[in-house]
């Protein structure tokens, strides 16, 4: 076992391969061709024509319909980064094509996720006529039928899960995993679904070569949801990401600039911007105005032009990060308290679930992701409302968590979501029950399966592999994410020395590593507690990325480490 209590598996252990054709079979892509379009992520054979997706000339052709005919149109978002994105998306291009148009969002706490009868109440009162849902609606198809016995027309883009009450009445539907859907990638996010309605508008209106150059403006705010959203990074969405960070360095959008200001991402002519940097300090920016705010200051940053409105969204957004923080620690805190004293006493459900007044909806998710991260077991977290409780779900891979929660979809007032992050209402009165339930069919799908949290390592590395070509090689795999995660290798019987602590708090751990004839700086972020553990040890084996150090224009070759062990155990 490690020092941080993971078990290790070696995903490859062929050394008889190039390093970079064990990594690409560790992603799973196996032939020349799938290995050859892999690398060749900018090749616009990877952006794929929008008018393949079921249902999307209709859609473009009804919204042409609106523009002509000077009907409303109101863009139905959701209050996360993929929904927030995904409305910026359509906004703009509808901006550009003189429509009728305005978003309307949920808040969290007081509406909850997806469209409900009180905005088709509203809608109907302000005229409209043509509603276009924005990363939702697949879930929504009560409130789809009652807006067309009212006159509403709705056009639904969304790539969450199909429910069984499928929403029929929807004017058109563009899903990339709906029934005769023959797009050929089905894993977009709502804003890359978006993205692809903006496209095939732009095409219509526009012609190929203008909407291509519309388009630039707009991958970037894909870019953002793909990876709030954590979509898997191949295919489409890669091509879409990869193009996204690259246009983020020199973003033309005020509201961007301003954001990434604030996270402290300069603007340094070819600096690069990773999916870590927009998934830790973009990305959850956006989302706090979702989580514990209101959802239109950030996307009012996203879509405005004006300065002082974009400084003050700006600064919002700032403080309500910092608040959600600050509230994320606090629950998080009590919630290990009560799973830490189980694993004690060896006595850790299969599946983790816990419920407090005191605990924000708007965090809930933050904790289960936490709880099933450390624990590796699926975590559901509630606010308990009273008659109601609000739930956040995580998983884990080996555990379906919508799959479960459906089992039991009786007990609930509502519910969606996906394989790994779902969420739900519950009624007080059917949570004892509910949770029963639920224990059981945990336990029975995991009691067989080995639980300890593990690390996943491409393969085992020897001295000569560390070179620059080997940072080259993984290089070519960027951006790195879901089913794309960044190498991870193996180095065993290094020698320690001069182990000591770095950073304000000593926080971090460095230590200078003798590899053979070989001698390498190691640099562990937030592993500064275990600086003993390394020193005690005369040989140890690590699990580390392998990666440029770059100070004063000068760049030498780094390990990262992630965890370690003592060697031949």
């Amino acid at each position: 076992m490690s020092v941080l209590g993971r078990k290790w598996i070696i995903k490859n252990n062929l050394n008889t391969e190039s390093i970079l054709n064990v990594l690409l079979e560790n992603r799973g892509l196996l032939s020349d061709d799938d290995k050859q379009a892999f690398l060749k992520t900018d090749e616009k054979t990877n952006f794929h024509d929008p008018f393949l997706m079921k249902d999307m000339e209709k859609s473009v052709k009804r919204i042409m319909e609106a523009i002509e005919k000077n009907e409303r149109i109101i863009i139905f978002g959701d209050y996360d980064v993929d929904g927030l994105t995904s409305a910026a998306i359509v906004y703009k291009s509808l901006k550009k094509l003189n429509a009728d148009h305005s978003v309307r969002l949920p808040n969290r706490e007081k509406d909850g996720y997806g469209l409900s009868k009180k905005f088709i109440e509203e809608f109907i009162k302000l005229e409209i006529k043509l509603i276009i849902t924005v990363d939702c609606g697949i879930s929504c198809a009560n409130e789809v039928s009652f807006a067309k016995k009212n006159g509403i027309d709705t056009i639904i883009t969304d790539h969450h899960a199909i429910p069984e009450n499928f929403p029929s009445d929807a004017y058109s539907i563009n899903h990339p995993k709906q029934k005769d859907c023959t797009y050929p990638f089905s894993e977009l996010t709502g804003a890359g679904v978006a993205l692809k309605l903006a496209h095939a508008l732009f095409i219509w209106n526009l012609g190929e070569k203008e909407a291509e150059e519309e388009i630039e403006y707009l991958i970037e705010l894909a870019a953002l949801g793909t990876i709030g959203d954590i979509g898997i990074m191949q295919g489409e969405n890669r091509f879409i990401v990869k193009r996204g960070l690259n246009n983020l360095i020199k973003t033309k959008s005020p509201g961007l600039k301003f954001l990434k200001e604030l996270a402290g991402i300069t603007e340094e002519n070819g600096k690069e911007i990773t999916v870590t940097s927009v998934g830790y300090q973009l990305a959850p920016r956006i989302n706090a105005a979702g989580r514990i705010g209101d959802p239109y200051s950030a996307l009012r940053l996203l879509i405005g032009n004006d300065e002082k409105s974009i400084f003050k969204y700006g600064r919002e957004l700032e403080e309500l990060n910092q608040k959600r923080q600050k509230m994320t620690e606090e629950t998080l805190t009590q919630v290990l308290e009560k799973f830490e004293e189980l694993k004690q006493k060896n006595a850790l459900p299969y599946i983790l679930i816990a419920e407090d007044p005191s605990w924000h909806v708007g965090i809930i998710g933050l904790s289960a992701s936490k709880l099933a991260e450390k624990f590796n077991r699926p975590a559901i977290i509630m606010q308990d409302n009273g008659e109601v409780l609000v739930a956040s779900a995580r998983s884990i891979e080996s555990f379906d968590i919508l799959e479960a929660i459906t089992k039991f979809k009786d007990y609930l007032v509502t519910f969606g979501g996906h394989k790994e992050a779902a969420g739900f209402t519950i009624k007080k009165e059917n949570l004892e029950k509910f949770k029963k339930e639920i224990s059981k069919y945990a336990k029975d799908q995991l009691k067989d399966k080995d639980l300890r949290p593990t690390l996943c390592i491409d393969c085992e590395l020897k001295e000569e592999n560390i070179t620059d070509n080997l940072i080259e090689d993984i290089w070519k795999l960027k951006p790195f994410g879901v089913r794309n995660s960044r190498p991870l290798f193996m180095l065993k019987n290094v020698k320690p020395h001069f182990a000591g602590t770095v950073g304000k708090n000593a926080d971090h751990v460095k230590f200078t590593a003798e590899i053979g004839s070989s001698i390498l700086p190691v640099i562990g972020f937030r592993l500064g507690e275990h600086v003993n553990a390394i020193r005690e040890h005369d040989c140890i084996d690590i699990a580390c990325h392998v990666e440029f150090n770059t100070w004063n224009n000068s760049k030498t070759l780094q390990l990262e480490l992630v965890d370690f062990r003592e060697s031949n155990i």
